[in-house]
C-alpha cells in the first residue's frame, strides 16, 4: 500500500508541475508552481499528521484542527500580533510566532479537556472555539482599513499559491523531516492512549512528556500551515481515517506513514481540482471543505449511533 500510494504522489506531483497554461515554461515552473506544489505537500503532511495525534490522543474520531478551532485560534493570535505591532507598536514576535502560540493553546486546552470530559464535550468546545475565533476574525476584517484588508485576507484563505518561495520556502519544507522523525520516534507510547490516558500510564507511558509532545507537536503542525498558507480544513480528519481503513489498523505507529501519503494526496487534489473545474483559480481550502463536511458527517454518523 505505501508503494502504491508514493506512487500516486509522485504523479500528482510531476503533474501538477508540469500542467497548467503556460506549459513547460521553465521560469513558471519555478517561480508559480513548484512553491504551489511545496504548499500543498506541506500542509498535507503537516495537517494529517496532526490530525491524526488528535484523533489518538482525545479517542475522537473527529479531531481535526480546523473542525476543534485549533486552526481558527492559530490565525486569529497570529493576526492579532500582527495587526498590534503595525497599529498599536508592540513588539512584533512574527506572523508565525503569533500562530504558533494560538495553535498552542488551543491544543492544549482541547487536550486537557479531553481528559476530563467525554467525546461529545470535547467536540462540542472544538466547534464552539471554531465559531467564536471565526466570527472575532469577521470582524477585525470588517474594522480594517482598506489598505491592509488585502493582505490579511489573502493570509486567511487557505490558498497553497500562497506558500512563499525560494530559500524561506524551501526551509519551512525542510522542518518536516525533524518533526515526523519526532512523530516516528514517540509512535510506540502514542499508540498506546488508543485505550485511554491510564490504560497507557498503566504501560509505562510518560503520560506528562507525550501530552507535552502531543501537544507540540500539533501546535507546530497546525501554527506552521497557517501562518505560511492559511487555515485548510479537514485533511486532518480524512486522511487519518483513509489511512486506518487502508491499513486495517487503528494504531498511531502502523498508519502514521500512510496518514502523511494521504494527507499529500488529498492537497494536491484538491488544489488540481481547484485549477481544472472551477473558472477561476480558487483557495484549495474551499475545495477541501466542500468535500470535507460530508466526510465529516458520515464519520458522526457511524461513530456516533
Amino acid at each position: 500500500m505505501i508503494a502504491v500510494l508514493t506512487a500516486g504522489v509522485i504523479a500528482l506531483i510531476f503533474l501538477s508541475l508540469l500542467w497548467g497554461p503556460a506549459g513547460l515554461d521553465w521560469h513558471v515552473v519555478e517561480a508559480v508552481r513548484l512553491p504551489r506544489v511545496l504548499g500543498a505537500v506541506f500542509a498535507g503532511v503537516s495537517l494529517s499528521i496532526a490530525g491524526l495525534l488528535l484523533q489518538t490522543a482525545t479517542r475522537n474520531p473527529l479531531a481535526d484542527p480546523y473542525v476543534l478551532g485549533i486552526s481558527g485560534v492559530s490565525a486569529l493570535t497570529a493576526l492579532s500580533f500582527y495587526l498590534a505591532w503595525r497599529f498599536l507598536g508592540v513588539e512584533y514576535i512574527g506572523y508565525v510566532g503569533g500562530a504558533l502560540l494560538g495553535a498552542a493553546a488551543a491544543s492544549a486546552l482541547l487536550l486537557a479537556l479531553a481528559a476530563r470530559a467525554t467525546i461529545s464535550t470535547v467536540v462540542i468546545a472544538g466547534v464552539l472555539l471554531a465559531f467564536m475565533s471565526h466570527s472575532v476574525l469577521q470582524l477585525v476584517l470588517l474594522l480594517l482599513p482598506p489598505d491592509e484588508l488585502g493582505y490579511v485576507y489573502l493570509s486567511l484563505q487557505g490558498a497553497f499559491s500562497a506558500y512563499p518561495p525560494g530559500l524561506l520556502g524551501y526551509a519551512a519544507a525542510a522542518l518536516l523531516l525533524p518533526l515526523l522523525i519526532t512523530a516516528w520516534g514517540y509512535s510506540r507510547w502514542v499508540s498506546a492512549y488508543i485505550h485511554g490516558e491510564e490504560a497507557a500510564q498503566g504501560l509505562g507511558v510518560p503520560i506528562k512528556r507525550v501530552n507535552l509532545l502531543i501537544t507540540g507537536l500539533s501546535a507546530i503542525f497546525t501554527g506552521l500551515v497557517v501562518s505560511l498558507v492559511g487555515p485548510v480544513g479537514f485533511i486532518g480528519l480524512m486522511a487519518p481515517h483513509l489511512a486506518r481503513w487502508a491499513v486495517g489498523s487503528h494504531r498511531f505507529d502502523r498508519v502514521l506513514g500512510h496518514t502523511a501519503l494521504f494527507g499529500i494526496l488529498l492537497a494536491l487534489l484538491a488544489d488540481l481540482a481547484a485549477r481544472a473545474l472551477l473558472p477561476r483559480d480558487v483557495p484549495s481550502g474551499i475545495v477541501l471543505s466542500i468535500i470535507g463536511v460530508p466526510f465529516a458527517i458520515a464519520i458522526f454518523w457511524r461513530y456516533g449511533r
